[in-house]
């Protein structure tokens, strides 16, 4: 991320709270001046290392969120952090083959597997996945049509969406925060893309997305982390007894992707997996295109 870059992931941040460059500088302690050089992309020396901690401080910055805008700040291209293929190389990066061999990978696993790239757009479900969410067909009719179509927010806030409805009053309010924490954090490094500008324009829209504005503001005042906190004892009786695991497994020439998968907490949410899988066989849907021209 080059310094213009970096000085619009600054900006961004900074109009989450809602703040002007002064009540920035008041909560963070760096000098007004220096914040205006810094999201204008001026003066790259600017960014030294009591700077961006004071910034991460004054942002409110949970821990994973400052790993990612650290990160954001070495000035490495997106393009540099791929190694690069040797002459020799008897198999250089196919993208199409290889999203098709992931899929086929997860689609042989009994549990619910999204792979999901830095935008939290979803490049592949498996069929437990599909069966698991019960997506409504509204929303899967769609899915190519909206610039959000893709992308997991839509499936947790969509008006139309069935997610709520999984969870009990007080177990989804924990649940929005949590996975607005979790789309916070991912999207860190490509807040500049002016294709993320886009969505998260579409998912302000408070006739597709009632609550996710509210959900939005709450999230980030939020003194609570819930991913700094251990795992809950489940409910041995519960056939919903989950806990999501993400792992970065490839770093493309396209950019990150993830697998993200629902491992069951106790057998009877293990008996419910396996009868899913009974039910809807192996094999696996692929959403977002890989690569994207929209997302470069």
């Amino acid at each position: 991320m080059n310094r213009f870059e970096f000085g619009t992931l600054v900006a961004s941040l900074r109009e989450d709270m809602r703040w002007t460059q002064m009540e920035l500088a008041e909560k963070s302690g760096v000098d007004v001046s220096a914040i205006s050089n810094i999201e204008r992309g001026s003066r790259r020396n600017l960014l030294k290392d009591d700077i961006l901690i004071h910034l991460a401080d004054g942002l409110q910055l949970t821990t994973m969120e400052r790993q990612e805008f650290l990160f954001a700040a070495n000035g490495v291209k997106e393009t540099n952090v791929v190694r690069k293929e040797s002459h020799r190389s008897k198999t250089p990066f196919n993208p199409e083959s290889f999203i098709k061999e992931t899929g086929e990978h997860i689609g042989r696993i009994p549990s619910p597997i999204l792979v999901t790239d830095s935008f939290c757009d979803v490049l592949l479900a498996n069929h437990c996945a599909l069966e698991y969410y019960k997506t409504p067909k509204t929303l899967m009719d769609e899915v190519h049509q909206a610039v959000d179509g893709y992308n997991m927010m839509r499936y947790v806030f969509h008006a139309h969406s069935t997610f709520q409805d999984v969870y009990k009053d007080g177990e989804w309010e924990m649940q929005a925060l949590i996975n607005l924490r979790y789309f916070r954090r991912r999207t860190i490094r490509i807040r500049h893309k002016p294709y993320f500008s886009a969505l998260f324009k579409e998912l302000l829209d408070r006739k597709k997305y009632p609550s996710f504005e509210r959900h939005w503001r709450k999230m980030l005042f939020e003194s609570f982390d819930y991913y700094s906190v251990p795992i809950q004892k489940p409910d041995p009786e519960s056939t919903n007894a989950i806990v999501g695991l993400e792992t970065q497994f490839a770093v493309t020439p396209y950019g990150e992707l993830f697998w993200q998968q629902i491992v069951p907490m106790n057998q009877k949410t293990t008996k419910r997996f396996e009868k899913i899988m009974a039910e809807v066989g192996e094999g696996y849907m692929q959403f977002a295109p890989f690569p994207d021209k929209r997302k470069e």
